[in-house]
């Protein structure tokens, strides 16, 4: 019998093919495996992710479970899992801070580390000796931790924020003007802009209508940045910020390079379209699967496979895949992009700076304690 392996899928509202690209990305390996496959709805209710595990735990006899997750009461979700000896290998994109969240035996997380972008850019933005830095973002976006992990940032350096423009939820009638208005009136040096999915459309047009991009330096989260944008902005000016993008221009002079463009060469031949963050989240969990398999016998006890994930080190689009020790998350360097030319429709993106990730930032955010009310939607990133 062939391995089973169990996926646990959110629907998202807001990114629709989120499970069919997740899914694309995990068989992209080409696993001798069986899937047991269960939908977690949006991802926000607990008791039925755990309901769930317990299904394909007892009646499916799966040991081994892939999870897509939010951001919402994860600490009874990983407590089940590691009180009933589950191996649970966890992908998130990181939109909110990890407070307080339990390191436990036998689960793992690996991470599109929004929340790492958005804290080594205020890094280099502290480097770079800015001292005007307005933020841009929804009521929406807002409330995640992208301003909060800047805001650390800064705070190391004695610095902050010298404004903050918030779409509101209904925009007016004149809201390019006001953004225009709004953002010129702190006189910034440089933007940082935060939003997603229907905002990010939102917040394309009103750019594209207020050429603010023509006169500042705009540096977009990943899930920010619209081919809309390419036609409009000044190249000098737009960077984009994450560990990885599937429209990149890979450099293939490098293993990392060459990994990472074997992986959208091949997803595009299968698909016709290239890898989204959730493909690429897919994929590196079929990748872990994949040597976690070929490093033990079938039916291995938890305990060891436990044991095999922490010793394993998988090379992957994003650089080697392991776990930290002391948080058993994944730790990737991110990267500053700009645009450049390409010989397709849409835009391609070239690394300029390398943002290098220590893993420290996340270290004492888990070591610290939650706010007392999060912000942002139930599930950041799957709702609206």
């Amino acid at each position: 019998m062939l391995p089973k392996i169990g996926v646990l899928l959110p629907q998202s509202k807001q990114f629709k093919t989120l499970d069919r690209d997740f899914i694309r990305g995990l068989k992209l390996p080409s696993l001798e495996v069986s899937y047991r496959i269960e939908s977690i709805s949006l991802g926000a209710d607990e008791r039925l992710i755990i309901d769930k595990m317990q299904k394909l735990h007892y009646q499916e006899e799966v040991s081994i479970i892939i999870g897509f997750f939010g951001h919402h009461k994860l600490s009874d979700v990983f407590e089940y899992a590691s009180n009933h000896d589950i191996l649970l290998i966890a992908s998130d994109l990181g939109a909110n801070l990890p407070y307080q969240l339990p390191t436990l035996k036998g689960v793992y997380c690996n991470s599109y580390g929004l929340h790492e972008s958005s804290y080594l850019l205020g890094k280099f933005l502290q480097q770079r000796e800015y001292k005007s830095i307005v933020s841009s973002s929804s009521y929406y976006d807002a409330g995640y931790g992208f301003l909060d992990a800047l805001t650390q940032a800064f705070e190391e350096n004695k610095t902050s924020f010298s404004g903050h423009y918030i779409t509101p939820f209904l925009p007016r009638e004149t809201e390019t003007q006001l953004m225009l208005e709004d953002i010129e009136s702190y006189k910034p040096e440089v933007i940082c802009a935060f939003h997603s999915g229907l905002y990010t459309q939102e917040h394309t047009r009103f750019l594209n209508e207020n050429k603010l991009l023509e006169k500042y330096p705009y540096y977009l989260s990943a899930f920010c940045f619209d081919s809309e944008l390419e036609n409009e902005a000044n190249k000098d000016h737009l960077f984009v910020v994450g560990s990885w993008l599937g429209n990149e221009n890979c450099s293939t002079t490098t293993s990392e390079g060459a990994t990472n463009f074997e992986f959208i060469t091949n997803y595009h031949e299968n698909h016709s379209e290239l890898p989204t963050v959730f493909s690429l989240l897919g994929y590196e969990s079929g990748l872990i699967i994949k040597a976690l398999l070929e490093n033990t016998p079938q039916n291995t006890p938890t305990p060891l496979l436990i044991a095999t994930m922490n010793r394993l080190h998988v090379a992957g689009p994003r650089g080697t895949i392991r776990f930290d020790p002391e948080t058993q998350r994944t730790n990737f360097d991110h990267y500053i992009y700009t645009v450049c030319k390409s010989d397709t429709d849409l835009p391609c993106l070239i690394k300029t700076e390398t943002l290098t990730n220590t893993g420290n930032f996340i270290k004492k955010i888990i070591n610290m304690p939650a706010p007392l009310k999060a912000g942002g939607w139930q599930n950041a990133y799957l709702c609206h």
